[in-house]
């Protein structure tokens, strides 16, 4: 399946869960329904926008008064 089409199914879920907790009363349902909420949008923000990682720019610098550990 192409990922532009596992987006659009993503985005589905998202909307389809999120119209049924409209008509759902406060339960472990609703619970469920809003995990499933999150995990499609999860999901489909890192298809769209893949994966942030965090990386150092400048190596560490030693800290004043000590060596830089290795």
């Amino acid at each position: 399946m192409p990922k532009r089409d596992f987006i659009a199914k993503l985005r589905q879920i998202e909307e389809q869960a999120n119209a049924a907790l409209g008509e759902v009363s406060h339960t472990v349902s609703r619970t469920r329904l809003q995990h499933i909420v999150v995990l499609a949008k999860t999901l489909r923000g890192r298809l769209e926008f893949g994966a942030l990682a965090i990386v150092p720019v400048e190596p560490p610098q030693p800290l004043p008064g000590g060596e830089a550990k290795p």
